[in-house]
């Protein structure tokens, strides 16, 4: 009898179901506000954290990076996602259109896993790369992290810069 038993709990191990969670459908496509900026560094000597959160109205400034990063006006900066293109630096035109200044193609990467919905990665003019990771996306905000392309400055290399962006248009 325990070896019917034991031959049972065996089969029903082995023959078991894994329940499988597709990846979720990343939907950046659109434009968005930044309308808080949270940035995290860490004191090498202390192991403290030091967390700054910018609002609308605030400026975050870096004089050690370059654009679309060294000038962001909370609340007022917008970025648009197409879906290859990230556009910077919008200008209303008098019939009502939006002409974007600076356009580059964009990849997302290791989108496989529902709890990694990936990184944004883009090449500006000047042949720096940023790259962002995919903290949240969903139908009316999107949120990124940098993910160590800020070079050492005054925040430090141990510094993560979190944007929340939230959804304007189409």
């Amino acid at each position: 009898m325990k070896k019917i038993i034991l031959s049972l709990v065996l089969l029903l191990t082995l023959v078991s179901c894994e329940v499988y969670d597709q990846p979720k459908t990343l939907s950046l496509s659109g434009e968005y506000i930044i309308d808080r900026i949270t940035r995290t560094s860490t004191e090498n000597t202390s192991g403290t954290q030091q967390l700054v959160v910018y609002q609308p109205g605030d400026t975050f400034i870096s004089n050690t990076e370059s654009f679309p990063m060294d000038r962001i006006v909370v609340g007022a900066t917008r970025w648009h996602f197409d879906y290859s293109v990230i556009s910077f630096s919008p200008v209303g035109l008098n019939n009502g259109q939006v002409l974007w200044q600076y356009q580059y193609f964009y990849q997302v990467y290791n989108n496989w896993y529902n709890t990694d919905l990936g990184h944004i990665e883009f090449e500006l003019n000047n042949g720096t790369k940023r790259m962002f990771k995919i903290i949240d996306d969903s139908m009316e905000s999107l949120t990124l992290r940098t993910t160590g392309q800020w070079p050492n400055g005054p925040y430090g290399s141990n510094a993560n810069i979190t944007l929340h962006l939230t959804r304007v248009g189409p």
